[in-house]
């Protein structure tokens, strides 16, 4: 399965949040500008999350966000569900029925995507907000190679046509101290192969790419 953006911001308003001392309600415009969320995506997150039960909302001058739950009693399986839905390898994975699809009965992939939902289930279910938060990890779990790597800024090249991607990322680069890292977003299709080469043709580091659909993030490390 795929998380997806929504299901990312989420976690990190929810992290920002349990990790704010003193207990007090926090501020969406605040989340926003330390996790580099752009505000109106996040109202719509954070809104979700308060009608799953996750977040309670206080109005007022100090108002804000806190937790619904204590950090403990918060799976990433629950944020996930909450957020974009069922964890599903597929679209037939979900239940319903799927449109021109001719092995609906008696498919023999079947049992390939139910093993690999209940692997997912398993990980995030077993995964609490406060593990993430101490760094600590489920039982079995190991991170990916790009777990754990934070971001220094933000990119979104979002409806930008190569090469003009390569051209926002350069100067942004230029704006890094060496070891930082920089988080791009795209969804032109040029830029999955472009983006690599440009960091490898500049000396920099290519740390990953991942895809959300039709758009894909790139994590880019400056060369020291």
């Amino acid at each position: 399965m795929l998380i997806s953006s929504k299901s990312e911001y989420g976690l990190r308003a929810l992290i920002d949040i349990a990790t704010r001392k003193g207990g007090e309600p926090v501020g969406r415009t605040g989340i926003a500008k330390r996790q580099r969320i752009p505000l109106p995506f996040l109202t719509q997150v954070l809104r979700a999350l308060v009608g799953g039960g996750l977040l309670k909302s206080t109005r007022g001058p100090a108002g804000g966000y806190s937790l619904g739950k204590t950090p403990e009693q918060i799976s990433l399986l629950e944020v996930v569900n909450v957020l974009q839905g069922p964890v599903v390898p597929t679209s037939c994975g979900a239940g319903g029925a799927v449109d021109g699809c001719g092995f609906q009965d008696g498919c023999t992939l079947a049992g390939v995507w139910s093993r690999l939902q209940s692997v997912s289930e398993d990980v995030l279910g077993k995964t609490s907000l406060k593990d993430v938060i101490s760094g600590r990890l489920g039982p079995g779990l190991k991170t990916s190679p790009a777990a754990g790597e934070i971001p220094s800024r933000k990119l979104d090249c979002i409806g930008d046509s190569c090469p003009l991607p390569i051209v926002r990322i350069a100067e942004e680069m230029r704006n890094l101290r060496p070891r930082e890292i920089l988080e791009v977003w795209a969804d032109d299709e040029g830029s999955k192969a472009d983006i690599p080469a440009w960091c490898t043709g500049t000396g920099n580091e290519f740390i990953c790419r991942e895809e959300f659909g039709s758009q894909m993030k790139f994590m880019i490390r400056k060369r020291v």
